[in-house]
């Protein structure tokens, strides 16, 4: 089994369209997702792109969507989602994702 593309724990960026501007705010469209987001952005305007990075708080496989911490919590296609940095105690411990290069260690005993 290979390493899956993103992880719970991932650092990844969501793009979104700038859709329309009220006062302050902008109205945001995300890629995949039929809901509208707000935010304020003073520099914003319509049809800019917009590099939102968020964490990774749940994945399907078998759907192929990623859930991430970025205007709230989104749902979005993971082909979509663009990695930032992997989870850090990954590197340190391993996997617990079997033929990962870097397994994690057995337990021992303490004592």
């Amino acid at each position: 089994m290979t390493r899956p593309v993103v992880e719970i724990g991932d650092r990844v960026a969501v793009l979104v369209t700038v859709t329309e501007r009220v006062k302050d705010r902008v109205m945001l469209a995300l890629d995949g997702d039929s809901h509208n987001y707000s935010m304020v952005e003073p520099n914003a305007k319509a049809g800019d792109k917009l590099r939102l990075e968020g964490e990774v708080v749940h994945v399907d496989e078998d759907l192929g969507r990623t859930t991430v911490q970025v205007l709230g919590r989104v749902t979005v296609d993971t082909k979509s989602v663009e990695m930032v940095t992997r989870r850090c105690d990954l590197d340190h411990i391993g996997s617990n994702v079997p033929g990962h290069p870097r397994p994690r260690t057995p337990s021992r005993p303490h004592g």
